[in-house]
């Protein structure tokens, strides 16, 4: 694989690679940092934001005027890279002990879906949220130690969610008129040697790629659950794919570093860098949050 580094940044668990194409920008966290980066396409220079007073950073999405809906300690909070400044948007899960939040991000009908993360990933505490623009949350489903993914396909109908724990990925269908997910089922099983499926994105051609947490790699499923394609990485900590570039042909995967795995070892050295792989898919632009 021809895969190359987007930066020198060397992130403890680099997630979330999502593209703006109105600033063509490229962003992404670490989510101990918590921060959020972001890279203008033309220029060499890494712009980051560390979000204060919180520890973990689960996910973002695009948000109106120019701001960004972080997932954090806090609760969901809008953010403006033009101030630095944090404001309180909802609190879903209200604070739960051992629980912060984790992988997000909008469906085609613009509405957010958010899960949560049980710290200790032993006790299925975990929800899947959907949270409207005016703030309003529902339970989509629950009962997982860890919410991962979620991804959307091209017409909206299906979503794909990554139980990372039950190794596996679940798939559901999503209606435009109801915050009520319907039809849940297996779209995909990992064995123990193959990962932790974790994080999602889907292609133009309705394709699911899924980063396999300790797999070393990137998988693409056919819609029917077939498994297409395999791309390997260097480092075993792969988090999260997603679509970018001018052209929305690029694949960048999101990876971390374990203390005394790969920093002991000259081949795992990149752990924790964004990777970017050339590729003859497209990816699909992400909405904006019209709060």
């Amino acid at each position: 694989m021809n895969w190359t580094i987007v930066s020198p940044l060397r992130d403890r668990l680099a997630e979330s690679p999502m593209w703006h194409p109105q600033e063509e920008a490229l962003y992404w966290t670490d989510w101990y940092g918590p921060t959020i980066h972001r890279k203008h396409w033309r220029q060499d220079k890494v712009e980051s934001w560390t979000i204060p007073n919180e520890t973990v950073l689960g996910s973002f999405v695009f948000a109106s005027g120019g701001r960004l809906l972080l997932a954090v300690d806090s609760g969901l909070v809008l953010f403006d890279p033009r101030t630095g400044q944090t404001t309180p948007f909802a609190n879903p899960d209200g604070g739960r002990e051992g629980m912060v939040y984790n992988d997000g991000k909008l469906d085609r009908f613009g509405r957010l879906w958010v899960g949560t993360y049980e710290l200790t990933e032993q006790d299925p505490r975990g929800i899947l949220y959907c949270v409207t623009p005016d703030g309003t949350a529902t339970i989509g489903d629950s009962g997982f130690p860890s919410c991962n993914g979620p991804a959307f396909s091209p017409d909206g109908r299906t979503m794909y969610f990554s139980d990372s724990v039950g190794r596996r990925i679940l798939a559901y269908d999503v209606s435009p008129q109801s915050r009520k997910l319907a039809n849940r089922r297996v779209f995909a099983g990992f064995s123990p040697e193959q990962g932790l499926p974790d994080g999602l994105t889907v292609d133009a051609e309705g394709g699911l790629w899924c980063a396999l947490y300790g797999g070393s790699c990137v998988m693409r499923f056919l819609p029917d659950g077939t498994l297409h394609s395999r791309y390997d990485l260097p480092c075993p900590i792969t988090a999260a794919p997603g679509f970018g570039g001018p052209e929305m042909n690029i694949l960048f995967v999101a990876t971390g570093w374990s203390p005394g795995v790969e920093k002991a070892s000259d081949e795992m050295r990149d752990g924790g860098a964004l990777f970017a792989l050339d590729t003859s898919f497209r990816g699909l632009p992400e909405l904006v949050f019209a709060i």
